[in-house]
């Protein structure tokens, strides 16, 4: 007899240690219905803000990189609501989703988040977005199991203003007075030579004006 304990003992054993990691490792249940239920409660034009990394970026990642956020992101729309609303107790069916989900991932959450922190975005969406967003977490959480290892891409280049330059007009080259040949330019020459006229025409004017004066 007890043989027939200790071996229902030891399979008793077995059952729960092989299904507590079952149940540990997919905390997602059928509860994820009740999305369709909460996104009709909801205004169609209300906007949700949601801190998010795009599936371009974060790749076999998407899921445990987002998380953190979408938890934050749906304990701000649970305050919008009473306590005794049923959009509540269906958000934070999510949020406990969301809490395992965080727990089985463990420390090296935080340290993935940072290596993406210059990819994430935040935004605001229309109700119908945002649950879609919701919903496609989940199903992707579900349906496939991640890498552990996430290489971020490169940071986006931060785009520089560029600075235009005005061009300086330069400055024309002065009159040359002599020419090559080291004479002086004709040009010069004859502009001198007026002022030089010029000047001569004073000189009887004013001999005239001191005569006059004389023989007053």
């Amino acid at each position: 007899s007890q043989i027939w304990i200790r071996t229902c003992v030891h399979l008793l054993l077995y059952i729960t240690v092989a299904a507590y990691p079952s149940e540990i490792g997919n905390p997602i249940t059928d509860d994820i219905k009740k999305i369709s239920l909460l996104k009709q409660n909801i205004p169609k034009d209300y906007k949700i803000t949601v801190q998010y990394l795009p599936k371009e970026v974060s790749s076999m990642c998407w899921v445990q990189l987002n998380v953190f956020h979408l938890e934050e992101s749906l304990k701000d729309l649970a305050q919008k609501f009473g306590n005794i609303s049923s959009n509540k107790d269906y958000i934070a069916t999510f949020i406990q989703m969301l809490q395992e989900m965080r727990y089985i991932i463990g420390n090296s959450l935080e340290s993935s988040m940072l290596e993406f922190q210059c990819h994430y975005r935040e935004e605001k969406w229309l109700t119908p977005r945002y649950f879609q967003f919701v919903e496609d977490f989940f199903n992707t959480a579900n349906s496939s199991r991640e890498d552990e290892d996430c290489e971020p891409p490169p940071c986006p280049a931060t785009i520089k203003a560029t600075t235009t330059t005005l061009a300086t007009m330069p400055t024309p080259p002065p009159t040359q007075i002599r020419s090559q040949d080291g004479s002086m330019n004709p040009r010069v020459l004859t502009e001198i030579m007026k002022k030089s006229l010029y000047s001569l025409l004073f000189i009887p004017v004013i001999a005239a004006v001191l005569l006059l004066a004389w023989k007053v």
